[in-house]
């Protein structure tokens, strides 16, 4: 999709704009802040990420108003934080308003998942299900609202998501069949979202890729794969662009829009065959 890597993303929307409302040229706006031509064109394009220092230096070159100077630098703050590993347990609720705020600048979330369903696909009987492991009380009462709010983003102009899951995601039953027969429900209506692209790899599908975790892509500028300890962080070039190599790959090996929506309808009819009360 050309759209992923055509610089529609915010941070750098918006550094392009504010150059050319400035009316500078690149190579003088690029000499004023004491970088290279080159790499603020990778910066307005969505190639790279520019520091919080260059991001502030860009904008007083571009007399921006305070409040779109600040934003922006939180913007980048997100997307290069030198603390790179984020352990879930000891933030979940704050971690889940930092994923929100960048795919809130993000145009394009690229999103796998082998073993769980998407937190931006996800049912609240299904997070609790997931945060009720470690989390109590009121942080997990914060977690599960702040990744729900996360969810407002899906079919909102301006934003394109690709969900890709593999079937044995939704085998795992999560808090029992009802909640899981709810998720199912939930992910058949997504299919029909504008702007939301979401593909099951079938059961038995020959597999020519074999990733070793879910992961999150964002605009080819940053990537977040979690773990069972923490989350990183990624926004090296090279890391970005093995994900979004590997996210192509397993677009080939998914079902998408009516095929889908069929593999979703038999693991639902599995859960209330089996599943006692769901199926009564």
């Amino acid at each position: 999709m050309n759209s992923r890597s055509s610089g529609g993303d915010e941070l750098s929307r918006t550094l392009r704009k504010l150059r050319k409302d400035a009316e500078l040229p690149s190579a003088e706006a690029a000499r004023r802040a004491e970088i290279g031509q080159a790499t603020l064109s990778r910066y307005e394009t969505g190639k790279f990420v520019p520091t919080p220092q260059t991001v502030a230096a860009l904008a007083t070159v571009y007399e921006a108003p305070a409040a779109m100077r600040r934003r922006l630098i939180a913007m980048a703050t997100d997307l290069r934080a030198e603390h790179r590993r984020v352990v879930m347990h000891r933030g979940a609720a704050n971690f889940q308003e930092r994923v929100g705020r960048i795919e809130a600048s993000s145009k394009h979330v690229g999103t796998f998942q082998p073993t769980v369903v998407p937190g931006l696909l996800q049912t609240e009987e299904y997070m609790r299900a997931l945060f009720g492991s470690g989390l109590t009380g009121d942080e997990l009462d914060r977690a599960v609202a702040n990744r729900l709010q996360r969810q407002t983003l899906l079919g909102e102009p301006g934003h394109e998501f690709t969900q890709i899951i593999t079937a044995g995601a939704l085998l795992w039953c999560a808090g029992g069949p009802e909640i899981m027969i709810g998720q199912i429900e939930r992910l058949i209506e997504v299919t029909r979202l504008d702007g939301v692209r979401l593909g099951i790899v079938p059961p038995r599908t020959p597999a020519t890729v074999f990733p070793l975790h879910g992961f999150d892509v964002y605009d080819e500028r940053a990537v977040i794969v979690g773990t069972i300890a923490a989350t990183a962080l990624l926004t090296e070039p090279p890391d970005v662009a093995a994900h979004m190599k590997m996210l192509r790959k397993l677009e080939e090996l998914a079902a998408f829009g009516a095929e889908a929506r069929r593999v979703l309808t038999e693991v639902a009819e599995d859960y209330r065959h089996d599943g006692g009360p769901a199926g009564s």
